[in-house]
This record gives C-alpha cells, sequence and structure tokens, in this order.
C-alpha cells in the first residue's frame, strides 16, 4: 500500500507528461482502430442512400474552431458521400465562423472525390454513381451561402421565404438564378420544400434544436452533428424521431468514414487521411491513460484511509 501513498503526493506535472505522450505517441506510431458503425450513424448515412440523385440536402454549420476537430471530420465524410451520389449541399451558418470552416470542409472533400473519382473497387461497389460529376462547380453542384445572424428567427424566416433569406451566397453571387435553385424546380420558386433533408453540425446554441423547434414551419427530415458532450442531450431527438441519424463527436465521425470507404491517395501517390479514423487511436490511448490515473488516485485514498484507520487503533 506504500506505493499508492507516493503516488498520491505525485508531482501533477508528472500527470501531465504521461496524458500529453499518450497522445503523441499514438500519432506517432500510427494505428487504425476497427470502428463498428452505429444505428445512429447509420441512419444518416442510409437517409443519404435512399435520396434521388440531384437531390438537395440543406447543411447548417453551427460551431467554431474549437468543436472542428470532433466535427469537421464528419461533415467531410457527409460531403463526400453527397458528391459521390450526386447529392447537392446547400450549406448556411447560424454561426459566424461556419461559413469559412465548410469552406475548408468543401475543399477537402472536393480533392477525396476527384481522387476516387475512377476508383474501380468504389463503383463495383456502387458507392460512386453513375451521374457523379468529377468537377465540381459553385451554384450549380453545391453553394455556401454564408452566416446569417437571428439564430431560431433565422430559421424560421428560412421557412417561410427561402430565396429571400439568401439572395446571395457568401461571396456576393446572386442566388436567384443559380442553376442548383432553379434545375428540376417546374417553374415554382425555390422553397424549403424543395430541400430533402436538413443536417445540422453543432456545438451549442442555435444548431439542431433551432430546427427542431420549428418543425412544424418546415417539415423536413432532420439530422444532427454533435459534439461529444451533446450526445446524451440529442439522443432524445433520436428516440423520439424528430432526428433521422446522428453523428456524435469524433468516434461518430469515424463510423461515418468508415461507411463511405477509402479516401484513396492524392496525386502524389500519398494516402489522403480520413481525419476521424486517423484520430481514435490517440483518443482512445488518452482516454485510457485518465481512466488509470483515476484508478490509482482512488487506490491511493483507500490506502491513505486505511493507514489513518490502523493510527487511531493504535
Amino acid at each position: 500500500m506504500d506505493i499508492f501513498l507516493k503516488l498520491k503526493n505525485l508531482d501533477r506535472r508528472w500527470v501531465y507528461l504521461c496524458v500529453a505522450l499518450s497522445v503523441i505517441l499514438p500519432m506517432i506510431f500510427k494505428y487504425e482502430l476497427e470502428m463498428k458503425p452505429s444505428t445512429a450513424v447509420k441512419g444518416i448515412y442510409d437517409k443519404i442512400e435512399s435520396l434521388p440523385e440531384g437531390s438537395r440536402v440543406f447543411l447548417s454549420f453551427d460551431f467554431d474552431p474549437a468543436a472542428e476537430p470532433e466535427l469537421g471530420p464528419g461533415a467531410i465524410a457527409i460531403f463526400v458521400h453527397m458528391f459521390r451520389r450526386n447529392i447537392k449541399p446547400v450549406i448556411g451558418c447560424n454561426w459566424p465562423l461556419g461559413s469559412q470552416l465548410a469552406e475548408d470542409c468543401l475543399k477537402k472533400a472536393k480533392i477525396i472525390h476527384e481522387q476516387n473519382y475512377n476508383n474501380a473497387t468504389l463503383r463495383k461497389e456502387g458507392k460512386i454513381s453513375k451521374s457523379s460529376k468529377f468537377k465540381l462547380e459553385p451554384g450549380i453542384d453545391y453553394v455556401n451561402l454564408g452566416y446569417k445572424p437571428g439564430g431560431i428567427i433565422h430559421v424560421k424566416n428560412l421557412c417561410n421565404d427561402f430565396m429571400g433569406t439568401y439572395p446571395q451566397d457568401m461571396t456576393g453571387k446572386s442566388t436567384l438564378n443559380m442553376d442548383i435553385f432553379t434545375k428540376n424546380i417546374k417553374g415554382k420558386k425555390f422553397s424549403i420544400e424543395d430541400i430533402d433533408l436538413i443536417i445540422s453540425y453543432t456545438a451549442g446554441t442555435n444548431g439542431i434544436e433551432a430546427f427542431i423547434q420549428v418543425e412544424a414551419d418546415h417539415k423536413r427530415p432532420m439530422a444532427a452533428g454533435c459534439t461529444s458532450v451533446n450526445i446524451p442531450r440529442f439522443t432524445t431527438y433520436l428516440q423520439t424521431g424528430q432526428l433521422v441519424g446522428m453523428i456524435g463527436g469524433l468516434p461518430g465521425s469515424a463510423e461515418y468514414e468508415t461507411l463511405v470507404g477509402d479516401y484513396g491517395s492524392d496525386k502524389d501517390g500519398k494516402p489522403i487521411i480520413a481525419e476521424g479514423r486517423a484520430g481514435m487511436f490517440p483518443q482512445a490511448v488518452a482516454h485510457l491513460a485518465i481512466m488509470l490515473f483515476i484508478i490509482l488516485g482512488n487506490l491511493a485514498y483507500i490506502a491513505e484511509n486505511r493507514k489513518l484507520g490502523k493510527k487511531k487503533k493504535a
């Protein structure tokens, strides 16, 4: 028991060092954990698979750079999935920095899509549709509409008048005659009814819950990507059927990457890293290290109490 008493007085800097090494070493000596997709993650994947080619999905980027390591990989994976299936992402943001984070994810997803466009294995597996395009163009195959303030008020306005809410994209180009908003609309004005799925990547307020609160106005199926800390909160919406699926934290992103399949190699022949799957091993080792210190701390507490008990008896 003496060893546990010594651990109780261990300089906390050793603890910080061990935790740091538990993250750094797995990043150097890489190992990819096998990921089994959960029902919640498969719910989003299956919903996108079921959409007709050419469908539009509204993706709301409602997070900031602090949540990007958890939500970014899942967003990239969904973009890749949509591009392969010829599904058109329509992007909006309730958070100011969301539009630039969306641009970064789009850029990475386009590179992955182009490098894998002629992948024979993916085509044989049916992961790339025949109507999928090699070169993706803004305003035709996707559009980033940028940030709009207002939170739930903005979402409600979006439900009532989609094009009035977004007269321009984030670069200032008019959305009025964009192909993504006019093709297959049959002469009527584009509205929220022409969106086949709403997905919000949520790190706090004004995320998926804003869309859920006005569900009666848009009546669209919804899904969410959220940080790990929000998983218990949003699981309720899965259970009630208000969400068709959810990507929860980094594990959820890694699971979606597994469903999407190989990211292939870049033009220099280097493998394109699936960031979610790559991050799971360091995260798992770090969690194990933290759990070990919690166990040791409790053993030290028990050992100290026993020693005090013996002194009292003496």
